[in-house]
């Protein structure tokens, strides 16, 4: 299979945007139905938990597109100048009157669980807070479904940054990222699904 670096996968955003013009909340809304898509093959309930990142944007926006079987927890508020198309996705949801528990740890129980709380831009160990919660995800019943890269792994290296998220499956985006692949990472990233953005080649 093959795979690209992290600073390749922005690259590829960053083209979508500036050469093709796709507004990045397109990029987003066509991840998160191919988040939903898989999320189905794997059951009718859903947990997710999401950050306030785009790995989370992607999360909220997928919550739409499964309806009120999904029940979403938010670990934090997307920073409208930071992450406006996380934050927009917030908006949706809350508009459209679909809960979201704000900051609460996720209560256990029968789903499928989806992690979209860190993506791949982590650098750093995970602690605190954002450990709490993918210690919830790891003990939740149910399979486990990782959007872009399972939360806590190095994205370039595979490398487990203090806990990560362990899921049966990652569904993934425009390519998968080195660190899918790494020998480290095979117990956490399960099987690795590729899915397009709608990105023109060129």
């Amino acid at each position: 299979m093959k795979s690209i670096s992290v600073a390749e996968a922005r690259q590829i955003d960053q083209d979508a945007v500036n050469l093709f013009r796709m507004p990045s909340i397109l990029l987003m809304e066509n991840a998160s139905r191919a988040v939903a898509e898989a999320a189905r093959r794997m059951g009718d309930q859903f947990i997710i938990l999401c950050g306030p990142g785009n790995n989370g944007g992607d999360g909220l926006a997928a919550a739409r597109h499964l309806g009120r079987a999904a029940e979403v927890y938010l670990l934090k508020e997307p920073d409208p100048q930071a992450a406006p198309d996380a934050h927009l996705q917030l908006e949706i949801l809350r508009a459209a009157g679909h809960p979201v528990h704000l900051g609460e740890l996720p209560r256990d129980r029968s789903a499928v669980w989806i992690d979209a709380l860190l993506g791949t831009g982590l650098d750093r160990p995970v602690r605190g807070r954002a450990a709490d919660w993918i210690a919830a995800f790891n003990a939740g019943s149910g399979p486990k479904l990782a959007v872009d890269i399972p939360s806590g792994l190095n994205g370039d290296t595979g490398e487990v940054l203090g806990i990560a998220c362990r899921a049966e499956r990652t569904i993934t985006f425009a390519a998968a990222k080195h660190g899918l692949l790494a020998p480290a990472a095979r117990e956490y990233v399960g099987e690795v699904e590729v899915a397009g953005l709608g990105i023109p080649e060129h």
